[in-house]
């Protein structure tokens, strides 16, 4: 199986905090041929955090990281 750890965003409005749209960052393992998600889809709502979530997720898992995502 080939995979990759993918950060992507922000996203305008990914999600909602007290009832407002927030900007947010995904962070997922994304299978290399088809690019589909190959489990859960993180959503952070810093580019920090982001950050350091899919760096220990690929350190983790042996993976290579892409990062597709801008800061704010």
């Amino acid at each position: 199986m080939n995979a990759f750890v993918r950060m992507t965003g922000p996203h305008a409005g990914a999600v909602r905090v007290e009832g407002k749209a927030r900007a947010a960052w995904r962070v997922t393992v994304v299978e290399s041929a088809t690019r589909a998600p190959l489990g859960t889809v993180y959503h952070c709502l810093s580019y920090a955090r982001a950050v350091s979530l899919s760096c220990n997720m690929a350190h983790d898992r042996k993976l290579h990281l892409h990062l597709e995502a801008l800061p704010r």
